[in-house]
């Protein structure tokens, strides 16, 4: 009697075969696949798959990456974890991931059969109960967008969670730029790039302006009269994405089916997950404007200390790959000591804003500004060379020594700055190493 179609993954061809041999005998059908990227392929064009079993370390996607993936496509895909490597700590990130099960290896066959069975005699429950399965579904999509911080991944995994919800054929997640005028694609499912902003631009035309004041889910019918990029679409799921009460974006499900063909009910569950939607956009970017601050100097605006080192290695991989220098400037100011004590620290902070304001003047948007600490500043300078950085250095040294400060207060402050000049690779090809030959050259 066939009980269900398991998916079993493992980079481990023996480990692969044990498992379908004891499920096979207790009457599973099985599939196989030998890394998380082939077991996703065959989750996206498997609807029948009930469960998936997995290891949880495996070469490029890992266990934990892939249910969470599945997730995203089938909340309802069970899958039990099991692993030679297992921990308390990696037991609940795998249950927290959504996990039904959690095995030890070397794998046990009674205990493997005892878990699957118990997970398909849920699934069984479920079948039984659509209210209960309607609500599991809810929950898990949920789940799999709120817990989601990347911005980045939350345009595709908001799209994925809709589509669970409201069957669809179609859609593109488009976001507002900073001038709330231009539509921007951050994510398209089953549509191409060029068919996709086509259509951003006839939803633009047409249906665009009468949706910016909506807070809910809007289905819009797309008339016989609609030629190009709509043509052969029959209605438009309009999610609003919300950020602070105002739109700041729509997530477009485009269905060749009538507006009328979705239910009351679709379109209620909907609505639910549109608003945990909206919730999860306002904590990423919350997340982000708190990374953000991590980074910033209170005082300057300028990045941080602790921003330097990440900054500093990221491009000097850019360098690497680009085959192109990266320069360092180490400055500090001369005998700044000499302000605070002559005035107080407030006048001294002041002048330490102004000064972050004559830097933000002599470098390029490319280039990153930090305040390294107390009176010292460090730039980092993309694509420039030791020539070029040393006229950057030296058109600084100068605005510096020229500029007067506090002069709105009716002070006359004059300060100056040193400023030591260190290039990659030209002068060293370690990260620390090319900081401390800058601050050298500084002092020198």
């Amino acid at each position: 009697m066939f009980k269900g179609t398991v998916l079993v993954v493992d980079d481990d061809e023996f480990f692969r075969a044990v498992c379908t041999d004891i499920l096979k005998s207790w009457d599973y059908y099985v599939l196989t696949a030998s890394s998380g990227q082939e077991a996703l392929g065959i989750i996206e064009k498997n609807i029948s798959i009930d469960l998936i079993v997995t290891d949880l370390v495996m070469p490029g996607m890992d266990g934990l990456e892939l249910i969470e993936k599945t997730k995203h496509h089938n909340a309802l895909i069970d899958a039990i974890v099991i692993t030679g490597q297992g921990t308390i700590e990696t037991a609940v990130a795998a249950l927290k991931a959504g996990a039904f099960d959690y095995i030890n290896k070397p794998i046990n066959g009674d205990e493997l059969l005892l878990s699957v069975d118990r997970c398909m005699e849920k699934r069984r429950l479920l079948q039984e109960n659509a209210e209960m399965r309607r609500s599991l579904q809810l929950f898990e999509v949920t789940r799999a967008v709120t817990a989601v911080l990347d911005i980045n991944r939350l345009y595709g995994i908001a799209l994925d969670a809709l589509q669970q919800i409201i069957p669809t054929d179609a859609g593109i997640a488009a976001f507002y730029e900073n001038n709330m005028k231009d539509l921007d694609i951050k994510a398209l499912r089953h549509i191409s790039m060029n068919e996709g902003a086509a259509i951003v631009e006839a939803f633009k035309q047409d249906f665009e302006k009468g949706l910016l004041v909506a807070k809910g889910i809007s289905l819009l019918p797309v008339s016989a009269a609609m030629s190009g990029p709509l043509k052969g679409f029959g209605s438009i799921a309009v999610s609003p994405v919300l950020k602070s009460g105002a739109v700041a974006g729509f997530l477009l499900l485009l269905s060749r089916r009538d507006a009328d063909a979705l239910s009351a009910g679709e379109m209620k569950n909907a609505e639910f997950v549109s608003g945990h939607i909206s919730q999860a956009f306002e904590n990423a970017l919350k997340y982000v404007e708190a990374k953000e601050m991590a980074f910033v100097d209170s005082l300057t605006n300028l990045y941080n200390g602790k921003y330097l080192d990440s900054v500093l290695e990221k491009e000097l991989k850019r360098a690497d790959r680009m085959m192109r220098p990266v320069t360092i400037l180490f400055m500090d100011l001369d005998n700044f000591k000499r302000i605070n004590d002559t005035n107080d620290h407030l006048v001294g902070s002041k002048v330490l804003i102004e000064v972050a304001r004559v830097l933000m003047q002599n470098v390029r948007d490319v280039d990153t500004l930090v305040r390294y600490g107390g009176d010292e500043y460090v730039a980092i300078l993309i694509d420039a060379d030791y020539s070029n950085a040393m006229m950057v250095a030296e058109r600084i040294r100068r605005s510096v020594e020229e500029q007067v400060f506090l002069k709105d207060e009716g002070r006359d402050i004059r300060i100056t700055i040193s400023i030591g000049v260190a290039s990659y690779p030209a002068h060293s090809q370690d990260k620390k190493e090319l900081l401390k030959t800058a601050d050298k050259a500084m002092y020198s």
